[in-house]
């Protein structure tokens, strides 16, 4: 009782005190800068935050309105929440609650800012500028806003031992070429898409818990019951967090990375997971580009889907945490380390071109293989895995067009096969036709060129092209439509 009264208390604080944010602010860059000052309350499962976003107009446009996506607010209700209906009692394990955000203001220039709440699941926030923001300009947005969890397995909420906090907080929509991107929280794919960012967040929460989180914690301090983590973290796509009061934590240098595992299971399993990241992260490292980050955290996880990647850290699902699933485990731990380099450094719009990241992340899972257990068990991996399953999907297709939006996609079936199978079996064929050096430096190259952009298909054809010195046009149109 008494806890909870003190949580309640600082929050209110926190609120009222909105310009009283993270301990010191970023120099104004070209990237957005997102000052996150929270309260986590694991007894009524909420966070209470006030947020100072510098965002800058990086377009040749000038902007009346902004827009920013509220994810949370998918989980308010059976009908939105971003689960298919035979994944229900997977997803919500003991029933339904919703989960949501609430926006309570929006100040810039200590005036408050008219705000909307919109999409078809409420997962738009659209604020209408008092003076219109010029090209190449920025702008403070204080946004003060209280988070639900729900009591959901998936990337976001909580189960019997961790707090998912992913895809949590107001995060602007990518403008581009094409506009503003508004898409909602699709059930399939991973339905995201954002610009690099930097980021300063304290976040306070009980002692008795421990923090897994993108970015750099440079201090931690108990004052009392109540534990404070100041977190940095530059250059990054997203902000996440796993937070757990029964976290076990194993750690270890990596090329002056600190590379951690943190799980709830036995010791053995948390080690080999440790073990699983720090050679992926040395591998890809090697072949791809340099790992730009301090830290990589590897965490086991309430999360039933397998695995999923965020900047500085992969959540894995704790039920690969056993003996009869160790393989499964090390494939779902390099296949997410991957993602590190295509996601997280090379960025693209992963619901209209989702092929990009997963079919690159998948093949260079198989890589991974083939560096640590040799190519004949890395290509017979490849086969029964995805090649075969690949081949069997296709024979009865009516539509194998990989080059497709989340929402065209009506099955997992059709999405895994079409964007992680077949863009793995296109790379492997591109490896046969240009040879195993060219195929290196192709990769290597596409990695330097959009390290912290958004790249595209076209992109990627570019640069293939560009390295092998023959027009791979052709090849890439055989496979993706």
């Amino acid at each position: 009782m008494l806890k909870n009264r003190k949580f309640i208390a600082i929050a209110v604080i926190l609120i009222i005190a909105s310009s009283f944010l993270v301990y010191h602010s970023f120099t104004i860059s070209r990237n957005n800068t997102y000052e996150i000052t929270a309260i986590f309350d694991p007894v009524n499962k909420t966070i209470t935050a006030v947020q100072k976003t510098f965002y800058v107009n990086k377009s040749d446009v000038t902007f009346g309105e902004l827009f920013f996506h509220i994810y949370p607010n998918a989980f308010s209700s059976e009908k939105t929440a971003p689960f298919l209906p035979d994944e229900f009692y997977k997803a919500y394990p003991e029933g339904f609650a919703p989960g949501w955000i609430q926006i309570k203001s929006v100040r810039i220039s200590g005036k408050n800012v008219p705000f909307k709440v919109e999409g078809k699941d409420n997962t738009i926030l659209k604020l209408s500028l008092l003076r219109p923001l010029k090209s190449g300009k920025s702008i403070p947005i204080y946004i003060s806003y209280v988070i639900k969890l729900p009591p959901s397995v998936g990337r976001f909420g909580y189960g019997r031992y961790t707090y998912n906090i992913t895809n949590w907080y107001p995060i602007a929509c990518v403008y581009d070429d094409k506009g503003w991107h508004k898409d909602p929280y699709y059930i399939l794919g991973d339905p995201f898409y954002s610009d690099v960012a930097n980021y300063r967040v304290l976040l306070r929460a009980p002692a008795g818990y421990v923090v897994a989180s993108t970015g750099d914690i440079k201090s931690i301090s108990i004052d009392g019951d109540i534990k404070s983590w100041s977190i940095v973290a530059e250059n990054v796509r997203d902000f996440a967090m796993i937070i757990s009061n029964k976290f076990k934590v194993v750690s270890e240098k990596v090329d002056g990375i600190t590379v951690k595992s943190y799980y709830f299971s036995q010791d053995d399993f948390g080690r080999r997971a440790l073990k699983y990241a720090r050679d992926a992260l040395k591998f890809f490292s090697e072949y791809i580009g340099p790992y730009p980050y301090k830290q990589y955290s590897v965490v086991q996880a309430d999360f039933y889907v397998g695995g999923m990647e965020y900047p500085n850290l992969v959540m894995i699902d704790g039920d690969l945490y056993t003996r009869s699933n160790i393989f499964d485990m090390e494939y779902v731990i390099a296949h997410e380390t991957a993602h590190q380099w295509w996601y997280g450094i090379v960025g693209n719009d992963e619901v209209n071109e989702a092929w990009l990241d997963e079919g690159l992340t998948e093949y260079s899972t198989i890589l991974y293989l083939e560096r640590y257990y040799g190519k004949s068990i890395a290509d017979n991996v490849f086969s029964k895995a995805i090649e075969r399953p690949f081949e069997e999907f296709i024979a009865s297709a009516k539509n194998t067009c990989t080059l497709r939006s989340l929402p065209q996609f009506e099955r997992w079936e059709d999405y895994i096969n079409l964007t992680y199978n077949k863009g793995a079996v296109m790379y492997s064929r591109l490896r046969k036709l240009v040879g195993d050096n060219i195929f290196n430096q192709i990769l290597r190259e596409y990695y330097s060129e959009y390290r912290y952009k958004n790249a595209t298909t076209q992109d990627l054809i570019d640069v293939a092209t560009k390295v092998y010195g023959k027009d791979l046009g052709g090849f890439f149109q055989e496979w993706l439509y």
